[in-house]
């Protein structure tokens, strides 16, 4: 990590509603405090940890066991996947999401303005990101906080040549009792299971409702509206520059083998991803570039 706890304070400095806090060593975070809402937010994948509205409950999961170590994923809030999607295209053996998610960005600016915080992040190649994909870009991740939750991730070719990519913004949305959600948006859209063996898209015909694992990447562009009957309130999961929606939850037997998380937590949370998977591969040529958003709220539950 290149700043330091004084550079970050620095660049901050004004704005007493965004502060600085290690809650490991080498692991600084921004704890953000609106009008409306609060957040704690990573440079280690420019990660958003934790978000809810005031006197609401969490709406971001985190693992209890989750680690803030450099180099490796922390299980739960919003992970960037980058620049491709699962495993490696062509080498299993590089870090399945890519490396977004695992290296440490540059915070360039954060401000609060009225009820709306700001903060962005900035990723550029260096040697170990050369050895894992050769090519130039700069990713920029622009985190805006208060009644919503909008993230939004903007990856431009920087090089001489063109180049694909897959991506996503990985979100563990906080549950109940996830046998007692009702998943909207998808239904009328086609999906690859990624658990099977078989990757003929399948239509979903009904309103998806989760009672095993489930590992999916659907062709859709639409919103999804999680309706949460044990904590009687909805979350929206709205998004732009995707052509695909990720819904994940290992269930029981997979999350007994899952070490950074608790064995009955798969009850506590989904996936609903924004991203760009499967067929869905934006090509950034050069100087072009390419922006995936999500933006995440709460409504009543009718």
């Amino acid at each position: 990590m290149s700043q330091t706890i004084e550079d970050l304070t620095a660049i901050l400095e004004g704005t007493p509603e965004l502060t600085v806090s290690e809650p490991e060593p080498g692991f600084p975070v921004i704890d953000v405090q609106t009008p409306v809402s609060a957040a704690t937010i990573a440079l280690h994948g420019a990660q958003v940890l934790t978000w809810a509205p005031t006197d609401h409950p969490p709406v971001l999961y985190v693992s209890p066991k989750a680690r803030m170590t450099p180099g490796t994923a922390l299980r739960g809030g919003i992970p960037i996947c980058w620049p491709w999607f699962g495993n490696h295209p062509e080498d299993p053996a590089k870090p399945a999401h890519g490396f977004a998610r695992t290296r440490f960005w540059e915070l360039v600016s954060g401000d609060l303005v009225g009820k709306v915080a700001t903060i962005v992040f900035k990723l550029v190649p260096d040697e170990e990101t050369k050895a894992l994909f050769p090519y130039d870009f700069e990713l920029t991740a622009t985190i805006r906080i208060a009644d919503k939750l909008r993230v939004k991730l903007q990856m431009r070719n920087t090089g001489e040549e063109s180049y694909q990519v897959s991506s996503a913004l990985h979100t563990y949305l906080s549950l109940g009792d996830i046998e007692r959600i009702q998943l909207e948006g998808v239904k009328g859209s086609h999906y690859v299971d990624q658990l099977s063996d078989d990757k003929e898209p399948v239509y979903q015909e009904k309103n998806l409702q989760i009672k095993g694992e489930v590992d999916r990447i659907y062709q859709s562009m639409s919103s999804v509206l999680i309706r949460d009957l044990d904590r009687f309130r909805s979350v929206f999961v709205d998004k732009a520059g995707s052509r695909s929606t990720v819904v994940w939850n290992p269930w029981k037997e997979k999350s007994k083998e899952i070490k950074d998380l608790p064995d009955k937590a798969y009850r506590e949370f989904v996936c609903v991803e924004c991203a760009n998977a499967g067929t869905d591969r934006p090509t950034l040529r050069p100087n072009g570039s390419h922006t995936l958003e999500t933006v995440i709220g709460l409504r009543p539950l009718n």
